[in-house]
């Protein structure tokens, strides 16, 4: 039965740019619904009937993730979609004829909190970070420094009512430096509220424009908090609307390809025997590659042990079922160690500053020469904040910012009651995650069409791309009425401006503990009993489940910390 794909809204409940849904409807009948708002929209998408109605969505009918975005049904949608092309490609293989995707939506919920969501050896939380098989990667971050923790938050510039998201990055003193706050000052400020109370006092002294330009100058992340329809004004906005959100295109400058056949397998599950490269800091870019290693792939990370990364990734789902290898880019051995994993990949994803690895020589247009040099295409994605074209294409980002950008803070603190304006940082890195699986979504597609059609594919996902899907008219919003039953249901903590998103996650999961069992539900969790990490190692399980378990979604082995592995090629197929 076919689903409608409009939805009647009202506008401007929640600001300039907001469409509030008429009436509620119950979770999977909305996920239903998206999925074929969702696939309509996709160039290339299937539009067969059997794998459109194949998708089996089931769980509560109340969200779990608070406030009016609808955050766990578009993930949801997107985990949906991931499942239909992998049934595609393993019609492609001869596989199965099955065309049925179960996607729990409690699950789907609790995707976001995946780097959180860990136990090890009966311990959770914040003490997991503190053990001493988890390497720590970011010594700033656990010096216990207020002013670097509050290098990330919401301020009100010199302009009341306009507000800004600073991020601290990777590296919150140099920013703090642009503000007037030296390390020297760190010593006399002994709270958090200290710390944002100085560092609101400078970022006060500033307009709007005026703080974006000194962070856009220095090469810095940060974002002016916009209304979605303010965003939407913006160049930077236009351009990035001009792109559907599973964005890829066949390179059709290339030389003509055959199409890529996939190798015999004992391993039934899609995407067995494809070889993925993935160079990837933070979230985003690891939940693609842990979702492509759960369809089968080979999946070989590349870190350098000299550059600073997410360290709660380490023992989470996120790195589950990889290969991690530690190359220096600057060191010309390692740099042909990596060309020679691209000789061999089918994949290349990468998440850093979009042009980096151009600059190295290893952007997408080396990437297509070597392909067609062997003869065989390849996929090439970019992952990152702003997306694939406009001024700031290659701007440093974060799943804080995108949420600042695209107006999904702004949101957040309409439904908290603040004056307009000023932002709230939504309940978990939602944005993080899943353009994560939007990510593999988007290299799914492309290798299914370079098996049917041959050829090279290049790929983009961003951040703020997926912020701006979740808040598009024909999505809508949460009614307050809506939104008010979530927080009766769970009694989340408050939260604002200030808030950091590490306690936010912890928050959120305390709410769900006593609330409900979404935490102790083993259903949605796989363990480990090999781990580095410890000798019982419970993560997240991958959301995706089909009617045959030979193909289903799986990690054979566990999350292991970064850089891990010695370096070593694809496994002969």
């Amino acid at each position: 039965m076919a689903i409608k794909t409009t939805t009647n809204a009202t506008p401007e409940s929640y600001g300039p740019g907001t469409h509030v849904e008429e009436s509620f409807s119950p979770l999977p009948e909305e996920c239903r619904r998206l999925l074929r708002l969702f696939a309509a929209r996709t160039p290339g998408f299937t539009k067969d009937e059997a794998l459109l109605n194949g998708v089996q969505f089931h769980g509560d009918d109340l969200p779990c993730i608070p406030g009016p975005i609808k955050s766990q049904a578009v993930t949801a949608v997107l985990h949906a979609m991931v499942g239909i092309v992998g049934l595609e490609i393993l019609h492609l293989r001869g596989t199965t004829n099955s065309t049925i995707t179960h996607v729990d939506t409690n699950h789907a919920g609790l995707y976001p909190a995946t780097p959180a969501l860990v136990h090890v050896d009966g311990q959770t939380g914040p003490a997991i970070i503190k053990l001493p098989t988890v390497p720590q990667w970011d010594k700033d971050r656990q010096s216990n420094s207020s002013l670097v923790y509050r290098a990330t938050a919401i301020y009100e510039t010199a302009e009341k009512g306009v507000w800004y998201q600073l991020h601290g990055s990777l590296d919150s003193w140099k920013m703090l430096a642009l503000l007037g706050i030296s390390r020297s000052l760190d010593s006399g400020i002994n709270t958090d509220d200290a710390a944002y109370d100085l560092i609101q006092q400078r970022v006060r002294t500033y307009r709007a424009l005026e703080i974006e330009q000194l962070m856009l100058q220095n090469g810095l992340s940060g974002n002016i908090v916009h209304s979605p329809q303010d965003w939407l004004n913006t160049e930077m906005g236009k351009s990035l609307a001009r792109h559907p959100l599973i964005n890829y295109s066949h390179q059709l400058a290339c030389p003509a390809l055959p199409p890529a056949t996939f190798t015999t397998a004992t391993d039934k599950r899609p995407l067995a025997g494809v070889k993925v490269v993935e160079l990837t800091r933070i979230i985003a870019g690891a939940a693609a590659g842990a979702a492509l290693a759960s369809m089968g792939a080979e999946v070989i990370r590349v870190n350098s042990s000299k550059l600073k990364d997410y360290t709660p990734a380490q023992p989470s789902s996120l790195m589950a079922g990889k290969t991690t290898i530690d190359l220096n880019l600057d060191e010309p051995d390692h740099h042909a160690k990596l060309i020679a994993l691209f000789e061999q990949a089918d994949v290349i994803l990468q998440g850093y500053r979009l042009g980096s690895f151009k600059r190295r020589g290893f952007g997408l247009d080396a990437a297509l020469e070597m392909a067609n040099k062997r003869g065989k295409g390849i996929v090439y994605v970019d992952e990152n904040c702003y997306g694939p074209d406009g001024y700031y294409a290659e701007r440093p980002g974060w799943q804080q910012v995108a949420d600042a950008a695209a107006g999904s803070s702004y949101i957040m603190g309409q439904a908290f009651g603040c004056p307009p304006g000023q932002g709230v940082l939504p309940s978990l890195p939602i944005s993080d995650m899943s353009t994560g699986i939007l990510t593999a979504l988007t290299i799914m597609c492309a290798i299914r069409d370079r098996a049917r059609c041959g050829g090279s594919y290049h790929g983009h996902a961003a951040l703020t791309g997926y912020n701006m899907a979740t808040l598009d008219p024909e999505v809508g919003l949460y009614q307050r009425d809506t939104v008010q039953k979530i927080q009766d249901k769970y009694q989340f903590a408050p939260w604002s401006s200030d808030i950091h998103v590490a306690p936010l996650y912890y928050q959120i999961l305390e709410a769900w503990g006593q609330k409900s069992d979404l935490i102790k539900n083993e259903k949605y969790y796989v363990h480990f009993s090999d781990s580095v990490f410890g000798n019982d190692l419970r993560v997240l399980a991958p959301i995706i489940r089909y009617h045959e378990e030979k193909i289903t979604p799986k990690w054979t082995s566990p999350p292991v910390p970064f850089c891990h592995h010695k370096y070593r090629s694809f496994s002969a197929q």
